[in-house]
């Protein structure tokens, strides 16, 4: 019994990971010919998100409603909200060159780790990427000097971070450097560390 229940779990396991392989993959001849946002809202909801485009204020929750026939310059991807998917860093790359998101919740994602934040730029050059919430994810102290670098934002959310379970008390510098960096910004920690921002 236990011999079935463990072939039973590896194999699951593994559909698993070729289906978050598949549904993270990017297809660089694809975002050649497309641009970079139809793909990048494609990818999300793949992965059970959701997001919003401009000119819109409805969220499309299905990759079965997306619009197929729309290739204009003013359909750009603006808000995602990927809170609980299986989206992963490698598939990041999908928004590296998005240049109009707004808003986008990672929260809760086992699978965004430090690599995925290089692929932000492309909104917080902009001035675009405000609001990015980074809870219950995998990164690390490391991390926060990447995100110190996206100083477009306004409210950042990093709680719940295993690996920075125990910031501040053992990272300080780090907490200095948000505080620097991001001064405009609003950091929450944890439930009862918030880094406001500066009048």
């Amino acid at each position: 019994s236990s011999g079935i229940n463990a072939e039973y779990g590896g194999c699951r396991n593994i559909v698993g990971y070729m289906r978050r392989w598949k549904n993270n993959r990017v297809d660089e001849q694809r975002l050649k010919y497309m641009g970079a946002d139809k793909p990048a809202a494609e990818w999300i909801l793949l992965n059970r998100g959701r997001v919003k485009m401009s000119g819109s204020n409805k969220w499309i929750t299905s990759f079965w409603d997306f619009p197929q026939d729309v290739f204009s310059d003013s359909f750009r991807l603006t808000h995602i909200d990927a809170s609980g998917s299986e989206v992963s860093s490698v598939g990041f790359r999908h928004i590296k060159n998005v240049p109009y998101i707004k808003a986008a919740s990672f929260a809760n994602c086992k699978y965004v780790d430090d690599a995925a934040l290089s692929h932000l730029h492309g909104s917080a050059d902009t001035g675009s990427l405000k609001v990015l919430n980074l809870c219950n994810t995998n990164i690390t102290p490391l991390a926060l000097h990447q995100l110190a670098e996206l100083h477009s934002l306004k409210h950042l959310d990093i709680s719940e971070c295993r690996l920075l379970a125990q910031m501040p008390a053992n990272h300080p510098e780090l907490i200095e450097l948000l505080k620097t960096k991001l001064p405009k910004c609003t950091v929450v920690i944890s439930s009862n560390k918030v880094l406001r921002e500066k009048a």
